[in-house]
């Protein structure tokens, strides 16, 4: 059985180094290229370097491999070694955006990139080791019977959750479409727990969002580039055109990146005629262009970035402004010039997203690193900042630390006299009271989940009036259609 075990083992190894060898361009592509650039040694072949199977770099691994399984102190479990080794190789990579993913991780990964998925549709986040819900989506199935941000699931289908991984819990919530779930919640203010029977959906996470702007601009945000980002973008853009803009704003602040396809499709939408973007390879080799064929717009476009927009928005980014179609306002982008595969591996068990090639801008520019600079510089007040943090529910006087400080900062910008120090003292607790008084809230000066969602619910209201990336996009577009 020992025997089996290592050829087994062998049997693996030779996959997982002649996977990595196999450097392709498919469909399938996180960032989609067109061809296969390499091969692989298949079932009964040698490579011209290797000892009996096994390549000869690899001689050294199998001996440490062999010396711990016959003499270490304990016994190792083989896929523990195995697992370790992997990881040992990606992290000798030194790349961050090269990772071994399991079969939870792989999932969300390709939820990300399809753009759906089929469950109650709640977004939620670890508070307190409980799972918490931070917001409904809109129209799913669990806005509709009522989950609210703040709720705590304590129990799928009659299992209690408490204590186990995020990812654990969203694999229980989810489910195929039409089928039911039981959850129990725990929410303030409430002794008894609430019992909810979700029928699960397929639910299809939006990713553009438009929006007509006053003095007839239009207003476009892409959140990620996922399957149907090209689609959703030119149907969003075709009905901002029936209503005759004079400009456009496009958001791509806080987008991650996602798909080159989403990007290229939206490029060929909006981009003058000319390139979107160059693969290369690890010497510079120009592999692939994507280009578009689209007309020039007859109006001026903004473009909003800022240090979290990157990967395929800085391709659509770099696009509009090497091609002096858009003007980049905001912040320089993060510079995620590269572009990963996603292959799976031992019946989808297991996935490995590497790097396989980079881009380079219209004008072959390479901004790795350094990302894009706008043309027209603009930061956001702090309290943008601050907003992006999910605060506490549970603070009460004499507590202190980021918390409060968060607390504080919201309190100070709906215009309270505060002193932001991290310290939960009497004027704090005086103006939350203030604050629950005329929310309609019991003025205790706690700061517990009802109040937490009012007071983020307040400020949310207000930031689209403090976006001065955004007033200061349009101040371009007006003025170039005075000059005009």
């Amino acid at each position: 059985m020992e025997g089996k075990k290592y050829i087994i083992l062998l049997l693996c190894i030779l996959l997982i180094f002649s996977n990595m060898a196999t450097y392709h361009f498919t469909s399938n592509y996180f960032f989609n290229a067109a061809e296969n650039l390499g091969g692989y040694v298949g079932p009964g072949e040698e490579s011209k370097d290797s000892v009996g199977g096994v390549p000869e770099d690899l001689t050294l691994f199998m001996k440490v491999f062999y010396r711990l399984q016959e003499r270490y102190i304990e016994r190792v479990p083989v896929d523990q070694l195995v697992q370790g080794a992997i990881e040992g190789m990606i992290d000798a990579l030194g790349d961050p955006q090269t990772v071994f993913l399991n079969k939870d991780e792989l999932e969300n990964l390709f939820i990300q990139t399809s753009g759906s998925f089929s469950g109650i549709g709640i977004e939620v986040s670890m508070v307190d080791d409980l799972v918490t819900i931070i917001a409904p989506i809109k129209g799913s199935p669990g806005d509709k019977i009522g989950l609210a941000p703040g709720d705590q699931i304590i129990s799928v289908d009659g299992k209690n959750i408490e204590g186990i991984s995020l990812i654990e819990a969203v694999n229980k919530l989810r489910g195929p479409e039409g089928t039911q779930v039981n959850i129990e919640v725990k929410r303030e203010g409430l002794k008894d727990l609430l019992e909810f029977e979700v029928t699960r959906k397929n639910i299809v996470l939006e990713t553009v969002n438009h929006e007509k702007l006053e003095d007839e601009f239009g207003y476009i945000q892409i959140t990620n580039f996922d399957e149907r980002t090209g689609l959703d973008f030119r149907e969003s853009l075709e009905q901002l055109e029936n209503q005759n803009i004079k400009g456009l704003v496009i958001d791509l602040r806080d987008n991650p990146g996602g798909l080159l396809q989403g990007a290229v499709e939206v490029g060929e939408a909006i981009v003058p005629a000319g390139p979107i973007t160059f693969m290369v390879d690890g010497q510079g080799e120009v592999e692939k262009t994507y280009s578009s064929y689209a007309d020039p717009r007859p109006y001026p476009i903004t473009v909003l970035v800022n240090s979290n927009s990157a990967s395929a928005s800085e391709i659509i980014a770099g696009a509009l402004q090497d091609s002096g179609a858009g003007v980049l306002v905001g912040e320089p982008t993060f510079g995620k010039a590269t572009v990963q595969h996603i292959e799976e591996f031992f019946d989808e068990e297991f996935g490995l997203r590497y790097t396989v090639a980079k881009y380079l801008t219209p004008s072959k520019n390479d901004i790795s690193e350094e990302g894009l600079q706008p043309d027209i510089e603009q930061d956001l007040p702090e309290i943008f900042q601050y907003h992006r943090y999910y605060l506490s529910d549970n603070l009460y006087p004499g507590d202190y630390g980021d918390d409060v400080l968060y607390l504080q900062k919201f309190l100070q910008f709906l215009g309270y006299s505060e002193e932001t120090e991290g310290i939960f003292d009497e004027k704090t607790k005086a103006n939350l009271k203030d604050f629950q008084e005329k929310r309609g809230l019991k003025p205790d000066g706690k700061f517990e989940e009802n109040t937490a969602r009012e007071l983020r619910e307040r400020v949310g209201e207000l930031l689209p009036e403090h976006d001065t990336q955004l007033q200061e996009a349009i101040k371009y577009l007006e003025k170039h259609n005075q000059q005009n």
